[in-house]
């Protein structure tokens, strides 16, 4: 046995190290980790980056080859003179020679389309424009670029495949490859991917652009060479536990003898300053110095690139040739389809040259254009002007402007009182279309029709007008802000959907003096945030919370082209457009006793009740822009509005529909008489309705079973309008059915005296529709 005087040091687990040493080890461990996730991964996602824009940047460098080395080659090739003619020469290449006189729509064979002219006109103008990929009357990619010549331009085309030879030689054991073609201003559009790596999960990403083209290559790296640009954990987690280990054995030989004192325990009883036997628990919780500071000093790895979407564009289903028209899209009182599939570039092209042509008849001799937001819009409104140009009558581009811009364009200009807007309203994302004003009153109904057949069988005269670009946002802001007077400084949330409005509503409110909360006011043809329809109550839920949260005094929700607002009260209600009638009613005809206001069928009963007390005639008319612009010209109407959010004021104003222009006229009222919004709306009179209901139906069937529904349709103490549809009048409410004329659905709607009639009117007309087609069932 030992002696008690031995010094025999004691195993380290039964020592008084124990728990400092296990402290250490999870301080050591920690800060280990820490080390490898806040330095050594962004380390590696910077080292993985650079190394993979090395990668991006010398793919582009190759394919830069590729396309001197043609254009070098391409220079070579004879043109077939004064002759449309294709010809084959090097690499499958197709040639065609077009005089000045034949650059236009269709022309050549295969027959140009609106982009090849844009291309062979920039040659002329450039000298040497960046070659294009197009599709092709076969959807297939072809690779197009053009060549002034002395008396003409050449047209040089060349497949798909020959620029996959080049990719081919790419190296794509490294990770995957993406080319992407994004003209100016306009959306990314995916070409070719090379083969996706099994069992590879791609780490980071890299960009760069092919000098000389539209084109942009993404490298996307693998597993593999992410491994081989990045120090591994396990290294680190080695270096760690050696350390650890090293630190443990210092402290091991510092260990007393048995019996002994600690070194800090005989630092105590000398009158030193005691060495900490362990660290605090806050002390614990902080990352060791060394790892904030290097961490400072390492910059954030870059974002990895961005995924491209995988289907292509509206605005390139644009470049697909087609010389249908179809009849569906001339609805009631505009043009609307599918763009790329029923509104494409040579719609948009015949179309202009009908207009202009219809203009020059009509003494107009220009047409001013507008477009909104749409991914489709651009392309579209360049085919439309061309046309206009080539009939002879000069056009002036507005730029993306809101409707109301355009109509006001229209209603102020000295010798322009006729235009056409580039637009599908609310519609979603995949639609676009066309408004039609022509000499100040819109275009619709028959004249679409006729409008209709004149593009299918007319000849037009080939001339060519002038083409100029004006900007009126100034002049329109400046004009509402010496209109409207406001007080205070009101705060509003302004919803402008995405659309055309984003940037001119939050402007005009902020020169009017509100305080300005702008929600979805970037332009996005792709509608991301919701539909940019305000009249779905589903469409106004986050501007509801945002006006709540903000404690604002309005919300303001506009579609996406800027014709249409729905209002929402500082509590978050919802404004329906017939109410707003109702203020606007009582403040103009407080001036203006006896004047006509205008309204739709879908509008409350409370509508009409008021007008006449106030002193007003009430019109009850079709529902739809044209046909209400239309009735408010014939009656002298100074105000005018239907459901869905058209307002029409021609008191102050030029009797056009416009949703920034009526908010800022409700602004202008509860400044006056120093309400809120919800003080005012509990001054109208009182109903229950629901909102508008769509019932969905074929296209072609919506017409037809309304027709059945007058002739068949029992309503026993009912009376029946068919100004627009079927509305029911009942001495308690009334329900509405009647065609939609923008979508394939029936509109529907109720209102009564209280929830018992509404019910029983409601389940009447459900029972009647289910008698015509079991399936029309309402939600």
């Amino acid at each position: 046995m030992a002696s008690h005087n031995q010094t025999a040091k004691k195993p380290l687990w039964h020592s008084g190290l124990t728990l400092p040493a296990l402290l250490a080890a999870a301080v050591w461990l920690g800060g280990s980790h820490l080390l490898v996730t806040k330095v050594v991964e962004r380390h590696n996602a910077d080292s993985v980056n650079t190394a993979a824009q090395r990668v991006a940047d010398a793919h582009a460098l190759q394919l830069q080859q590729f396309f001197a080395q043609r254009q070098q080659q391409l220079r070579g090739l004879k043109s077939p003179q004064k002759s449309t003619t294709s010809v084959t020469g090097l690499n499958q290449t197709s040639l065609q020679f077009f005089t000045p006189e034949q650059l236009h729509v269709g022309a050549g064979q295969p027959p140009l389309n609106f982009a090849l002219v844009d291309l062979l006109k920039r040659s002329r103008e450039e000298g040497n424009p960046k070659p294009e990929f197009l599709r092709d009357d076969q959807n297939q990619w072809q690779l197009y670029s053009a060549r002034a010549e002395a008396d003409g331009t050449l047209l040089m085309s060349q497949p798909f495949g020959v620029f996959e030879r080049a990719l081919s030689q790419l190296d794509q054991s490294s990770g995957s490859i993406q080319i992407n073609q994004q003209f100016p201003d306009g959306p990314a559009r995916p070409l070719w991917n090379s083969p996706s790596q099994t069992g590879d999960t791609p780490r980071g990403g890299a960009g760069a652009s092919v000098p000389g083209t539209y084109l942009k290559i993404t490298f996307t790296p693998s597993t593999a060479f992410a491994a081989d640009h990045s120090i591994p954990p396990g290294l680190v987690y080695g270096i760690a536990l050696l350390g650890l280990l090293g630190s443990l054995l210092v402290l091991w030989k510092l260990m007393p003898a048995e019996g002994g004192a600690a070194p800090w325990e005989k630092s105590a009883r000398s009158g030193r300053t005691p060495v900490k036997k362990g660290l605090r628990k806050e002390e614990l919780q902080k990352p060791p110095a060394i790892v904030e500071q290097v961490s400072t000093a390492v910059a954030a790895a870059p974002a990895p690139a961005a995924a491209q979407a995988e289907e292509p564009d509206r605005g390139e289903l644009m470049r697909t040739p087609s010389t249908e028209i179809p009849a569906h899209v001339f609805r009631a009182y505009d043009i609307r389809g599918i763009a790329g599939e029923e509104i494409n570039e040579p719609f948009a092209y015949q179309l202009g040259r009908a207009l202009g042509s219809i203009a020059k008849q009509s003494g107009e001799d220009v047409l001013l254009v507008g477009r909104d937001g749409r991914n489709s819009s651009e392309l579209l409104r360049d085919c439309l002007i061309e046309g206009i140009l080539e009939s002879g009558c000069d056009t002036v581009d507005l730029g993306l402007v809101p409707s109301p811009l355009l109509y006001f364009a229209c209603a102020r200009s000295k010798n322009a009182s006729s235009g056409v807007m580039v637009t599908a309203s609310h519609n979603p994302a995949e639609y676009n279309g066309f408004k039609i004003v022509m000499n100040g009153r819109p275009l619709a109904e028959e004249k679409l029709r006729e409008l209709h057949a004149m593009m299918q069988t007319i000849q037009f005269a080939n001339s060519r007008g002038n083409h100029n670009f004006q900007d009126v946002n100034g002049l329109y802001i400046d004009e509402i802000f010496n209109d409207v007077a406001l007080a205070g400084q009101p705060r509003i949330v302004i919803d402008a959907g995405n659309g055309a409005t984003s940037e001119l509503a939050p402007q005009l409110f902020e020169q009017l003096g509100c305080e300005v909360e702008t929600l979805y006011c970037e332009v996005d043809g792709n509608f991301p945030n919701h539909a940019p329809d305000p009249s779905r109550p589903e469409n106004l839920q986050d501007l509801i919370g945002v006006v709540k949260t903000e404690r604002a005094d309005l919300g303001i929700a506009l579609d996406g082209d800027g014709d249409r607002v729905t209002l929402v009260t500082g509590s978050g209600r919802i404004v329906w457009a017939d109410q707003l009638v109702m203020l606007l009613a009582r403040d103009i005809l407080a001036r203006n006793p006896g004047s006509d206001i205008v309204f739709d069928v879908k509008s409350s009963r409370a509508l009409a009740n008021l007008v006449t007390q106030y002193g007003g005639r009430p019109v009850m008319w079709k529902t739809g822009h044209a046909p209400m612009k239309t009735k408010m010209l014939e009656t002298g109407a100074l105000l005018g509005g239907e459901l869905s959010g058209h307002i029409f004021i021609k008191d102050r104003w030029y009797g056009f529909d416009d949703g920034i222009y009526a908010a800022a006229r409700i602004l202008e009222i509860m400044a006056l008489r120093e309400q809120s919004l919800d003080e005012l709306l509990d001054s109208l009179p009182q109903m229950v309705n629901t909102p508008e209901i769509l019932l969905p139906v074929p296209e072609s069937a919506k017409f037809a079973l309304i027709e059945r529904l007058r002739k068949e349709a029992k309503f026993a103490d009912a009376d029946l309008n068919t100004i627009d549809g079927l509305r029911i009048e009942f001495a308690d409410g009334w329900g509405l059915v009647r065609a939609s004329n923008t979508t394939a659905a029936l509109t529907l709607r109720f209102e009564a005296d209280n929830e018992a009639a509404l019910a029983r009117i409601r389940a009447q007309v459900a029972a009647q529709l289910q008698k015509l087609d079991p399936a029309l069932a309402l939600p």
